[in-house]
């Protein structure tokens, strides 16, 4: 039997009362992500193919805000310089260091002095590098998401301009390909390929073909 909700990362929780229902609010979902690409293609300059770097701060911002409410803070346990996650016992002694890592703690400090924990705090900085790398991977991807939502309507609305070629033009393109073949084969030693019989078989076939 089908579980009728699930728990998302933020503590939401989604009901869906059959397959139909998950179709139709998957949907929605779809349909949101399209308006918001509208609303970035008539609101960002240069969107999707280039974006200032003002502009991806203000989604990064956006971005790192939904991260912060799907993920929040783990409590370490610090025990001789070294962080664990805290055990109900850890979290009841008063005694025992404890600090958050959660999104806001992980970019509380310049870059700087992140940096510099890898030589003074080696784990510390290990445990703070996980939380930004995830939060760096999860901002990467909203903006491709996002991109690739802007190239589809960008796609959808250019009119495309297909060219038809006649026998005449569709032969010669078929040459073309064909003189550049028998060149590579035969500079890789294909015994039958050869450029001289090629370009007498191609003068020819059109020799014959343009005879009046």
């Amino acid at each position: 039997m089908a579980k009728p909700a699930v728990t998302t990362q933020s503590g939401e929780t989604l009901t869906f009362t059959s397959i139909a229902d998950l179709g139709y609010k998957q949907a929605q979902t779809s349909d949101s992500l399209t308006s918001q690409a509208q609303w970035a293609l008539e609101n960002i300059a240069g969107f999707p193919s280039d974006i200032t770097l003002e502009a991806k701060a203000e989604l990064y911002t956006g971005y790192q805000k939904r991260y912060s409410e799907n993920n929040p803070a783990v409590t370490y346990a610090v025990i001789n310089g070294h962080y664990v996650i805290a055990s109900p016992e850890h979290e009841a002694n008063k005694s025992v260091e404890k600090i958050a890592v959660g999104f806001d703690f992980a970019y509380s400090m310049t870059s700087q002095d992140f940096g510099k924990l890898k030589n003074t705090e080696p784990e510390k900085h290990a445990v703070i590098a996980k939380v930004r790398e995830k939060v760096q991977t999860y901002c990467s991807n909203k903006l491709g998401d996002l991109k690739r939502a802007a190239n589809k309507l960008v796609n959808v609305n250019s009119p495309r301009s297909r060219t038809t070629l006649d026998f005449v033009q569709s032969v010669a393109k078929v040459f073309d390909a064909l003189e550049k073949s028998v060149k590579v084969k035969q500079g890789k030693g294909d015994t039958t390929a050869n450029q001289l019989q090629y370009r007498m078989a191609k003068d020819a076939f059109w020799k014959a073909y343009n005879a009046k």
